[in-house]
Formats: C-alpha cells, structure tokens, sequence
C-alpha cells in the first residue's frame, strides 16, 4: 500500500531534520494543503503548487516542505 508523507524542515541552529506533518491515502489537494498548513490561497499558490510537485529547499527559505509517495505494510 501507499500513502502520501508531508514532512517540514526548519533550517535552525539546532534542527534534528524532517518533522512528520500529515499522511493522505491520495494526493492531497490544493484545498487541503491550504487548510493543514494555514496558507492564504492566494499568496501561498506557489507554495502549494512546488510542495504538490514534490516540495524541498528552493531558495535560502527558513522553513519547506516535502510532499512523499511512500510504500508501506501493515
């Protein structure tokens, strides 16, 4: 089976890596990312598009995110 990981990092002095954020059974969409991470729909389309795409550092950002297809068993 598979599931759909979104993880955030935080580029911190003291930082461990990847923080758990959610888990989907399908792809989650614009709406729902929006709503999880408290995203203005309008500034933060971009933002949505790239984590939909896959996610990750683009810039010198403090924080992203990293959208997963991940397989997993019972």
């Amino acid at each position: 089976m598979k599931a759909w990981i979104l993880t955030r990092e935080i580029n911190e002095y003291d930082q461990d890596g990847e923080y758990f954020v959610a888990v989907f059974r399908s792809k989650p969409s614009h709406e729902i990312l929006e709503d999880i991470l408290n995203i203005d729909p309008y500034y933060g389309k971009k933002l949505i598009e790239h984590i939909l795409a896959g996610g990750g550092r683009r810039d010198n950002e403090h924080e992203w995110y990293h959208l997963r297809h991940v397989e997993y068993s019972n």
